[in-house]
């Protein structure tokens, strides 16, 4: 998960309890819903999931767009940040948004 304050992102939480295989990813909402609750506290505010693909796909897939519609639905949000690493001979990172909508468009990053 990414949480963004002050225009950055500047929290990430690695779902280690969640379960996922070689095709799908189940988080631990519960512990979750508790990382979300503590930024809150700390205004930062979720804005993103990152995942990754093989080589062979860097875009999002159906499956991930309506994913995404259910993460904005289920926290009130009007567009997520779904980022996408891109994992091949040398890894990729290729930040994409989504509506509620599903429009999916790729954004501009500045790493810093």
């Amino acid at each position: 998960m990414l949480g963004i304050k002050d225009g950055i992102i500047c929290a990430y939480y690695f779902d280690s309890s969640g379960k996922c295989d070689s095709n799908t990813y189940k988080p631990d909402t519960d512990n979750v819903n508790r990382v979300i609750s503590e930024w809150e506290k700390q205004d930062i505010q979720f804005v993103g999931v990152v995942h990754s693909h093989e080589e062979k796909q860097p875009a999002l897939s159906y499956a991930d767009i309506v994913y995404a519609q259910a993460i904005m639905k289920a926290n009130d949000m009007e567009r997520i940040l779904f980022p996408l690493v891109v994992i091949g001979n040398k890894a990729r990172f290729i930040m994409y948004m989504v509506d509620r909508c599903g429009d999916v468009t790729a954004e501009e990053i500045t790493l810093i």
